[in-house]
């Protein structure tokens, strides 16, 4: 067996950790998990909200995987001992009213079976060919508003960092925020409309519907009332403490003898490369820094990168069962 990993936070100088973990038990459990980004500066116990709640889930799935009945839970039991982790975590740390969520990209080894399951927009692939991606409506959203954003920004003669800095603040704390002065209504206007067009598309119309009054409102004010909401295209699935449901929950299993390599990896690799080693998955992640900086065309996201941050932080596992090196 051959066992890579790889975890690097958005800050550039790795002055502090991300919001990704990452769980290896040998044999028994491979996980990463995607803690979801702070919008209000919160700390849990010193971590941000989404690492907090990552570790909490990343401990309760090592649990269930080496336990006494670990041949014996569902994917719905490791939902509710996540969640539970997670809610009880917050509760005694007296932070029940802090919003802390995470994805998941989870392998059981189950004897002569993997059992996998995915929640939200962390992923797997298989065998470095067949892959297990969902995407969020909402991040599209939000990414066509951002991006318009950024145009508008830059036509209005802003450049270099600060660019991406106000882009991404109006976009998580809302394009109607009390005394933000970047933008005038009619200016709100215009990114609304053009971020509209941009979705005509790529939603559903209860979606499109949603676009000015979720862009005014931000990632923080806007997004998190779809969290596992189901009925609505815009819903997603979040642990988060709660009850985790949605289109983007993913359970499967293979056998073992069809699997020669495992890699789960979170949503800061934007791109899959062709190899299935870490230096691999690296050289793929320069290369879309490289084609696209910004996150603004071939790779269109919530946020881009700066002299300081990575759009993201990213984190990467790979399995190779039945390799010696």
């Amino acid at each position: 067996m051959l066992i890579e990993s790889s975890s690097i936070p958005k800050y550039r100088d790795l002055s502090q950790p991300g919001d990704d973990v990452f769980a290896v038990v040998p044999q028994r459990l491979y996980a990463v998990f995607d803690g979801t980004t702070d919008t209000v500066g919160a700390m849990v116990h010193g971590e941000t909200p989404g690492r907090f709640a990552a570790s909490r889930a990343a401990l309760a799935m090592i649990e269930c995987a080496t336990g006494p009945k670990r041949g014996q839970l569902t994917a719905s039991q490791w939902l509710t001992a996540m969640n539970r982790s997670i809610a009880d975590g917050l509760k005694e740390a007296g932070a029940q009213s802090i919003r802390a969520g995470t994805t998941a990209a989870v392998v059981v080894d189950a004897g002569d079976t993997f059992r996998f399951m995915i929640v939200g927009d962390s992923a797997i692939r298989i065998n470095g060919t067949e892959l297990f991606r969902l995407t969020k409506d909402i991040d599209l959203l939000y990414a066509a508003g951002r991006i318009a954003l950024f145009h508008h920004l830059l036509n209005d003669g802003m450049r270099g960092d600060s660019v991406e800095t106000v882009a991404r603040q109006l976009i998580f704390k809302g394009l109607g925020q009390t005394g933000q002065t970047f933008l005038s209504p009619r200016d709100v206007a215009r990114v609304v409309e053009t971020a509209r067009e941009q979705c005509l598309h790529r939603l559903m119309p209860d979606a499109l519907d949603l676009v000015e009054p979720s862009l005014l409102a931000g990632i923080a004010g806007g997004q998190y009332r779809f969290c596992n909401l189901t009925g609505h295209s815009l819903g997603y699935a979040v642990i988060n403490g709660g009850h985790t449901q949605g289109p983007d929950v993913q359970v499967f299993h293979l056998p073992k003898s069809d699997v020669h390599s495992i890699e789960l990896f979170t949503d800061g690799y934007m791109s899959c490369p062709t190899g299935t080693r870490v230096r691999d998955w690296e050289d793929e992640f320069f290369r879309v820094e490289s084609e696209d900086f910004s996150k603004l065309h071939a790779h269109p996201g919530v946020k881009g990168s700066s002299s300081q941050f990575f759009s993201d932080d990213r984190t990467v596992l790979i399995i190779h069962p039945f390799s010696g090196g």
